[in-house]
């Protein structure tokens, strides 16, 4: 869940090359799509569907009488449709995949104060939309009881996880039987009040995103009042097992706050051999940042697109507040996803396709 706009500020976006390292790979950004000012949706999450198209939430304040619209992007026409609306939502937040044929998760509800959903108004939605296909049903709406935050999301089978911000928790919901709960709480997903003022502080896990490594399902995270990067590994049903580990504390020149802050992310497939995939954050409202992790166990912070980055070429894209990271269909690219602010104001969010 993000920053008000009127809160955020931004910075340009530059390609970069190598990330600083010196000798790396070339990363080139394009403009995909960008929704225009008279319709200025804010991008809160995206999904790559099995036909190349992106799935596309938006946190975006409707009113509580209306409907929110669930978009698709035909990255190849660069056009956007309206598949479906999600009834008794204003906001929507994460996406996971469901086991079977064409079936997705989606987190939604009634747009509170300070990032929150109205209690008692968080849904999973369960979401038929099949290959190509211009519009989707809405299958399911399953309530997730006493939740008043419901962000990054990821499937294991037919049960999801959803990362609860405020209270620092994992919830569980099962799309078979219909029931949720609290999966785990833990310190590492907590906010930090006291580090960071206002209601970004009170903002912990953020992002999720699972990905199998040697054999053990990892769901890694990051926390937006902390700024972690981290994991945990979970078993065939979506319950923790072990630890949680922290791969890596983000540094930066400034404090973390609404405009240095960890969002949504994802971890590619160690196509370099050297670790168990690098990560690739929306690091709002900055850039886009990547942390690599090595053999042995190591982490390296890069930017690879905005402040920081070396120019290279397609100096003139601007990333407008990164919040959403998807990994492209054969890999060797991404897309970014951004709310669409512009100097405190919300023109309409982009998707970006990044190289790596």
């Amino acid at each position: 869940m993000k920053p008000l706009p009127t809160l955020l500020s931004f910075l340009p976006l530059v390609a970069a090359s190598g990330g600083g390292g010196g000798g790396g790979p070339s990363h080139v950004a394009t403009e995909i799509f960008s929704f225009p000012p008279t319709n200025p949706i804010f991008i809160e999450n995206l999904f790559v569907l099995p036909d190349a198209r992106l799935l596309l939430t938006s946190f975006v304040h409707f009113g509580p009488d209306t409907n929110s619209p669930l978009h698709v992007l035909n990255p190849i026409t660069s056009s956007v449709s309206v598949v479906t609306t999600l009834p008794n939502s204003t906001s929507q937040t994460g996406i996971a995949e469901l086991s079977g044929a064409n079936r997705y998760a989606v987190t939604a509800g009634i747009a509170g104060n300070n990032f929150e959903f109205v209690n008692n108004t968080v849904n999973v939605y369960v979401v038929s939309l099949g290959w190509n296909a211009s519009s989707a049903t809405v299958v399911d709406t399953i309530p997730v009881p006493g939740a008043i935050s419901a962000n990054g999301l990821v499937a294991v089978g037919n049960v999801v996880l959803s990362a609860d911000s405020r209270e620092g928790r994992i919830l569980r919901v099962d799309t078979i039987t219909r029931t949720s709960s609290v999966a785990f709480a833990d310190p590492l997903l907590f906010g930090d009040p006291a580090n960071v003022s206002g209601s970004l502080g009170v903002t912990g896990v953020n992002g999720l995103f699972l990905k199998w490594h040697l054999g053990h399902r990892w769901v890694y995270f990051t926390n937006t009042a902390r700024g972690i990067y981290g994991r945990f590994k979970v078993d065939s049903l979506g319950y923790k097992v072990g630890s949680l580990e922290v791969l890596r504390t983000v540094t930066s020149a400034d404090p973390i706050g609404f405009t240095n802050s960890l969002d949504d992310l994802v971890v590619d497939g160690d196509e370099d051999g050297d670790g168990d995939g690098d990560g690739y954050i929306a690091w709002q409202d900055k850039s886009l940042l990547k942390v690599k992790r090595y053999s042995n166990g190591t982490t390296a912070q890069t930017v690879v697109l905005g402040p920081g980055g070396v120019a290279s070429g397609n100096a003139g894209i601007t990333l407008k507040t990164p919040t959403s990271v998807a990994l492209g269909l054969g890999g060797g690219h991404i897309y970014v996803g951004t709310g669409g602010a512009e100097a405190g104001n919300l023109t309409g969010g982009q998707v970006v396709k990044v190289t790596i």
